[in-house]
Formats: structure tokens, sequence, C-alpha cells
């Protein structure tokens, strides 16, 4: 009797005895050869396996003879051998197994390639290219890959295409991954050719391999993985199983300074597929979308902008700050939303878009930000919810390298948020000026007026605003100035309590975000106004690399708001210091030396040479106790205090060459920040001044 079901392991049959009697022999030929664990031996066996496979498939009705475990109990077998090469030897066998043969579908083998086999793969090792490959090929694995997987899908019945890639990429979270197998895996899912067959719970695991197994990933490496992990959900996912607020959550997984960022062609993908199936996607429980002359990815940004100024009473005052995930999300879907609508109206040849929709995702913030100078009775969880979205699509200029007068939808963005620039200076200068500030994170965000120095775009449209318009702004910055040096200079004699503390940062944070501001921007008749001379006294006498107190205990104790303002006290710290440097750049950069103007008896009465060594020193002393990205305005005051001293301490300034370029070689694996930090180190190690003094002490020896 022949047996071709898959329970039967194994059978007899007298008709069937030649052939029989080949496969066993074969097999165990195999089997023995294996345990060599040698390749050059084991190498010349395995061709034997094609043989073994065509012994074991029935040739006239195309099903198994022989049960798949049998054949992948060889695979595991070199698999878990200690020899790399035989275990890649296997790996690629296998693959190449789909290519040219026809294997009849067996749920053993997808059990095999969701576990051994991916097992396998996870060795970093087996992806190297081979001798003659150019830098930046994909290796042999990597393509074998992508081909074995879009075969091995089409293969399964379209019942189970869903079920096996959603197990895959289950599998990609259930253990720990190198940042390389991550890599090629994303990339051959990536190559799958465009089926519905992912809803929800495989757009949840994709987020989860973005979110748990990419963490501590190589930042390239897992920008890239970014990137095919997002094609991959859009070939695969079939759009009337999830909702746009499922879609949402697994966008804010992809980061933007690694993968999806707004001048990449991916993000033009992206607005193409939400275009395109605009219409299709699921309708979530709380949607309502009824506008048909209005699209449901604008009718679900609206509701998203109105549910994140909606304020609960109950929490309305909540001292802690809120999640940046909600800034983040809001931002990034107003800016896809806004895109895909100027993606629609060129497709349907508009020359005049009126930014209908932009203009109406924006307003609810515009609100707010207009009454933040003359309303103090914002509810606290508003003000701070306004600000972070302001800072969040703010920060989008950072990331985009294309000019921005190219850029219409940044363009119109910031003409529309340019208008509440006073009423937020005048709000900072009230918390500054009372008792409004209470936790670290509120203090810091609230004073942060970076996010006023990127509404300062050079486009021609701001340029009708004039010289009286720019005055005002830079005398808003000077009363800023005062108002933080007032409560800085009173908190220095006050006893060291947290929300004194609290202040201090606050205060510093806005000198440093006013010095930013006002760098280069410095008008003559500007430049001797009271408020600068007091800057450069402040910082002049201030303590550099001051720190701060941490909270005690006790401290924490008596207040509910202040429970947890110790977590993470290491990064406010660095975060005072780092501005403390910032300012002193301004002042170095905006006076030719720091004694000017103060009498002899003065602790500035110091040659401008000694004061520069003083400084310098204080410098190196920055580098050691500073994160690696919070260096660069330490390395700005480098540029300008080494050239004056190359030749009275020569010593002092090879160690500081010697300390920031430790720093720059230490950062090879964090790319985010070593590409800045090496320009600047670049700009003044290679100053022309610097090589001027060198060229000239070199003539002279």
């Amino acid at each position: 009797l022949l047996f071709s079901v898959e329970s039967s392991l194994f059978w007899w049959s007298a008709e069937k005895n030649e052939q029989l009697l080949q496969f066993w022999e074969t097999y165990i030929l195999i089997m023995e050869t294996l345990e060599g664990n040698q390749i050059h031996v084991i190498k010349p066996v395995l061709p034997k396996l094609n043989s073994l496979y065509e012994l074991a498939i029935s040739g006239d009705k195309g099903s198994w003879l022989f049960h798949p475990s049998w054949h992948v109990c060889i695979y595991r077998r070199m698999f878990e051998s200690e020899n790399k090469t035989l275990t890649k030897e296997g790996i690629l066998h296998f693959l190449e197994l789909y290519e040219t043969k026809h294997l009849p579908n067996s749920l053993g083998f997808s059990e095999f390639v969701i576990g051994p086999l991916m097992d396998a793969l996870s060795e970093s090792s087996l992806y190297s290219r081979t001798p003659g490959q150019s830098i930046g090929a994909c290796p042999p694995l990597g393509m074998r890959l992508q081909k074995f997987l879009a075969t091995y899908l089409a293969l399964l019945p379209e019942e189970e295409k869903g079920s096996f890639l959603l197990k895959f990429i289950q599998k990609m979270t259930s253990r720990h991954w190198c940042a390389v197998p991550i890599l090629f895996l994303s990339m051959a899912l990536a190559s799958i050719p465009a089926c519905k067959v992912l809803g929800a719970e495989g757009l949840h695991a994709l987020r989860d391999v973005l979110q748990c197994t990419m963490i501590t990933h190589q930042i390239l490496l897992r920008g890239a993985a970014q990137c095919y992990l997002l094609q991959t959900t859009m070939h695969l996912t079939d759009v009337e199983k999830v909702s746009f607020p499922e879609v949402s959550s697994f966008l804010l997984s992809l980061r933007p300074e690694e993968s999806l960022r707004r001048d990449t062609l991916l993000w033009t993908e992206l607005c193409s597929w939400l275009q395109v199936n605009d219409r299709c996607f699921r309708k979530s429980v709380t949607s309502d979308f009824e506008r048909q002359e209005t699209s449901s990815l604008c009718q679900y940004v609206h509701s998203l902008v109105g549910e994140y100024f909606n304020t609960p009473a109950s929490e309305r005052e909540n001292c802690f700050m809120p999640d940046w995930f909600e800034a983040k999300l809001v931002s990034t879907m107003i800016l896809l939303a806004a895109d895909v609508e100027q993606m629609k109206n060129k497709y349907s040849g508009k020359s005049n878009i009126e930014w209908i929709e932009l203009e109406a995702f924006l307003n609810p913030l515009l609100d707010v930000l207009m009454k933040l100078g003359s309303n103090a009775y914002i509810p606290t969880l508003k003000t701070d919810k306004s600000l972070q979205l302001l800072l969040k699509l703010l920060q989008t200029r950072w990331l985009k390298c294309s000019h921005t007068q190219d850029d219409e939808v940044l363009f119109f963005i910031w003409k529309s948020l340019v208008t509440p620039v006073e009423s937020i200076l005048e709000f900072v200068l009230r918390r500054l000026t009372t008792n409004e500030l209470s936790t670290i994170d509120a203090s810091v965000s609230a004073c942060n007026l970076r996010a006023i120095a990127l509404t300062q775009p050079k486009p021609s449209c701001f340029r009708h605003r004039g010289r009286e318009y720019r005055s005002r702004r830079m005398q808003s910055c000077y009363l800023m100035m005062s108002v933080a040096m007032q409560r800085a200079g009173l908190l220095k004699v006050l006893e060291p309590k947290v929300k004194e503390q609290i202040r201090k940062v606050a205060s510093m944070a806005s000198l440093a975000a006013v010095c930013e501001i006002m760098h280069g921007k410095l008008e003559a008749h500007l430049e001797s106004l009271p408020s600068l001379n007091a800057l450069k006294k402040f910082i002049s006498f201030s303590e550099f690399n001051e720190v701060l107190k941490k909270p005690s205990y006790i401290e924490e104790k008596t207040s509910l708001c202040e429970e947890t303002t110790s977590q993470g006290w290491g990064k406010i710290v660095a975060r005072y210091v780092h501005d403390q440097w910032i300012c002193l750049c301004f002042v170095l950069n905006s006076c030719a030396t720091l004694a000017q103007g103060y009498d002899e008896t003065s602790v500035m009465s110091l040659s401008t040479v000694e004061r520069a060594k003083e400084i310098l020193q204080s410098a190196l002393e920055a580098l050691s106790i500073l994160p690696s990205d919070q260096v660069l305005p330490v390395f700005d005051c480098m540029k300008i205090l080494v050239p004056k001293l190359l030749d009275s301490s020569e010593a002092l300034c090879i160690e500081a060459f010697d300390l920031a370029w430790k720093i720059i070689s230490s950062l090879s694996n964090t790319q985010l920040i070593f590409w800045t930090n090496l320009k600047a180190f670049a700009q003044f190690i290679f100053d022309t001044k610097v090589l001027a003094v060198a060229a000239s002490a070199k003539g002279q020896a």
C-alpha cells in the first residue's frame, strides 16, 4: 500500500522496493557524512540532496511519498553545526530549492521556515559579501532570501499566506536579532509582490519590530530596515482591514531623522499610497466620515487635531508635561495630509492652491498661541500641548534638505506660525517672572525659545515686514534676556530648593535660546544696548560648568508635582551646562574681548590671553562631562579661543585638539551626531587663523 499523506512517517511497499531502497541509502549517506562536520568532505555529497527530493515526490500525483520531516532533519543537522560554512551551505541549498523545484505544499515546511531556518538566519556572519562584490552590493544570502520568500509565498494557498507572513514577522520580535539579519529579512519582505494579506495584527507586529527589536540597532542599518518595513506595509496591507489610527500609530514608529523624511521618495510613495486608498481604509469606531467632498484622511486629521486640544477638566491643571507622542502624531499627520492634498491638486492640474484644509488644521493651534500672551487663564495642559505641537511642526525645517522656498507646504506653515511669535514671547516672560513653573519638563519646554528661533526663515515673503518688525522682535528678545538674567542672578543667593533650581534651568534655557535667535542677526545700533552689555557681564562673572544640586528625597516628597523631578537629573544638568556654553559662545562672537568696558579692579581685568586660557581650560572640563550630542557650543568656543592661545599656550591647544578628536573618533557608530560634530571639529582645527599661526611657527623654526 502506498501512503502519500504527511502523517505517515515510515512505510514500505514491495512495488516501490528499488525506489525506497535508493532513498534510504542516500539519506543514510548524507546523515553519516554530516557527522564528520568537515565542509570539504560534505560539499561533494550535498548534490545528493537534490536526488533525495526527486525520490521523495510522486511524479504523477505531485505529493510527498516521504514525510518532509525527514528532509528537515538533514537541514537542522546542518544548521546546528559549529561550522558556520556548513550552516551557510545548508541555508543556501534550502533557499535554492524553491527556485529549481516545484515542491508540494507542506505545513511542516512552513513551521520549519518560521522556526529553525529563521533561527539560523539570525547569524550576522552569514551575510558577508563574496570577493569581488562592491561595497553596498547585496550579499548572496540576501539575494537568495528575497527570491525564496517571494516564491514560497506565491506557492502557498491564499488562505495560508496571511497566517504565514504574520508568524514570520512575529518571529522577528520573539528573539534577540542583530541589525544585519533584520535588514535583509526586511528587504526580503519588501521584495514580495504586492498582495493584500496583512491586517491590523500584521501592522501591530511590524510596529513591534520597529519599537522593540530594532531599538538598539546601529543607526544606518536601522534606518534602512525601517524603509523596507514601510514598503512592506504598503505592499502587503489589506487597507480594508486597517483604520487610519492604526496606520498613523505605525507611522509614528518610523524615525524621521533615519527614514521617513519629507524630502524623500519614500515619503512621496507613502503619500501616493494614502491618496489611492483614501476611501478604502476601515472606519474606526469613533470616526464619522460623512463629508464626501473632503478626503477621509483630512477628516481623520481634523478629528485628530480636535481631540488633541480637547483637554478634560480633570486634567487641565496637571502639573506634569504631556507625552510628546501626541504632538509628534498630530504634526506628522498634518504634514502627510497637506502633502497628499497638494499631490491631488497637482494631478488635477490646479495651479493656485488655496490650502483650505491645511489652514483648518492649523487654526486650533493658532487660536491658542495667539491668546498665550494675553490670557493667563488658559489651562496649563492646553498651553503645553500647543507649544509641543508648534515645536514639532517647526522642527520639520531641520529635516529638510531642499530649499524651504520650494516647499509650498512648509512655506504656508511658517507664514501662519510667524504671527503668534510675540504672543509666545510674552507668555514665556510671564512664566519666568511669576511662580508658574513647577516641573523641569514644563519649565524647559515653556521656555524653550528655540521654537521661536525656528520661525526665523529667510524666504522673500517675510522681507516685507521690514526693519521695524525685526527690531521689535529683537527688543522682545532683549527684554527676555534681561528678565532671565535677573531671575538667574536672584536664584544664586537663594537656598537651592527644587523649585528654585527649576527656575534656574528655565532662565538659562531662555538665555541660550535668545542668544541663538540673535546670533548673526545683530545690527550695529543694537550692539550697544544695556541688555547686551549686561549679558556680557553676567556671563563673564558666571561660574563655567556650574552644576545643579540633585533634589533630595525629602525635597521631592514635599509636592506631588515634584515627585519625579530627580528622574533624569543628569540630563537636566548636562543641558544646563550646554546652555551656559551657548551663551558664552554668543558673547565671544559679539565682543572683541571679554575685558572690554570693565574697571581694573574686577575679575575682568585679566588680560585677554589669560582670560582665554581660563575659558579654554573650562572647555576641556566641559568636554569631559557633557554627552557627545551636546558638545557643539564648546567646539564653537574653542574655534574662537585656540587661535589666540597657539603662541602662548601651545600645549593647552594640543590637549584641546586631542580631547576633541577622542570624542569624534568615539562616535563612529552614532551617525546622527557624528557628522555635525566632525564638521565643528574640522572648522576649528583647520581654521585659517590656526593654520596661519602654525605656518608662521613652522617658518620660524
